[in-house]
């Protein structure tokens, strides 16, 4: 049960009786990974459109008062922040501040309310009550943008940063968004993308292909559906990818497409991927990104670790793979 009231005077003052989808337990990052001295951490609240995201801020232990170069970090598809800690702890083992967060809906982040039913007419001291659902696990790209900005807005606050060094990282979906972030968030320096599934369309194709169904057709007919009321506003049964962790808005799933945006980025750009990338189709995706990128003039880069395929740069490639991302925020952000 979760009650909110506000200023009548400024807003209609609201009582909210909310039901939860459950969330898988969670587990924080601290106690998968121990810590080392060299590390400070601070579990940090960032505010996204109203809706509490949990952070996590990792710094070197002896950085005193210098102005830092600082890391946004976010996880992809289905993952958390819990994922992220071996390579927040590998920046800042290296001198970089870090904030890794959670999505709304995700890991330790809140999710977003919605109102389920009609409202009620207000009672003489403006106040209604309304049953209200909180989305979890829930794939919304322009939620997600919208998310790593506020995430950037979180850390101008911090007195420790240099402001003028902001990089962004991110892995699979969140790979998209560093190309997305890289063309459309002017804060960013630099910006690395591994495993990048920046061609939404195809990997819709690749991750419904055994559901028999045409996915731009039903993507198109569940948007009608749900402007007209006609179904929930919430993502339901088809819109779960079988292979994939959690539901999607198919309709913004499709509609994001960062790789038709990087002809529009400047700054220093790594794409790291698999050889053997079976989600989705590479070339077309961070390869053709950093093509669009380099025809604009920028410092941009491809790179292919051999033989591994897209969770394998979680697992026997990550020494590669992080350290490959290491070099271009040390190059970027430092020198």
């Amino acid at each position: 049960m979760l009650q909110i009231h506000r200023n009548a005077k400024t807003f209609a003052a609201i009582i909210l009786t909310a039901t939860f989808i459950s969330a898988p337990n969670v587990v924080s990052a601290q106690q998968r990974f121990e810590l080392p001295d060299t590390i400070t951490h601070r579990s940090v609240d960032i505010w996204s459109e109203g809706t509490r995201m949990a952070g996590d801020l990792y710094r070197p232990s002896d950085s005193d008062n210098r102005q830092l170069p600082a890391i946004i970090m976010s996880h992809g598809w289905g993952g958390t922040k819990a994922g992220l800690v071996r390579n927040a702890v590998k920046f800042a083992t290296n001198g970089f501040a870090v904030l890794a967060f959670d999505y709304r809906g995700w890991g330790e982040s809140d999710g977003k309310l919605v109102v389920i039913g009609d409202i009620p007419q207000r009672g003489v001291n403006g106040e209604v009550a309304v049953f209200a659902q909180e989305i979890r696990r829930v794939v919304d790209p322009l939620d997600q943008t919208l998310d790593i900005r506020r995430a950037f807005d979180f850390i101008e606050g911090e007195p420790f940063i240099d402001f003028s060094r902001l990089g962004y990282w991110g892995s699979s979906y969140s790979g998209a968004h560093a190309i997305w972030a890289a063309a459309n968030e002017a804060r960013v320096s630099c910006a690395v993308g591994q495993v990048a599934a920046a061609n939404s369309l195809d990997l819709a194709r690749t991750s419904w292909k055994n559901e028999n169904i045409d996915i731009e057709e039903y993507a198109r007919l569940q948007a009608i559906r749900r402007a007209r009321g006609e179904i929930q506003p919430i993502p339901q049964g088809t819109d779960k990818a079988p292979n994939l962790n959690g539901w999607a808005h198919l309709d913004k799933v499709l509609e994001y497409r960062p790789v038709d945006d990087a002809d529009r980025i400047s700054i220093p750009l790594l794409v790291i991927d698999a050889e053997n990338e079976e989600l989705f189709d590479r070339h077309q995706a961070g390869q053709l990104a950093i093509e669009r990128a380099k025809a604009n003039g920028a410092h941009a880069e491809y790179r292919v670790i051999p033989t591994i395929t897209h969770y394998d740069i979680y697992r026997q490639a990550f020494e590669e793979s992080a350290e490959m991302a290491l070099t271009w925020f040390n190059e970027c952000l430092k020198d």
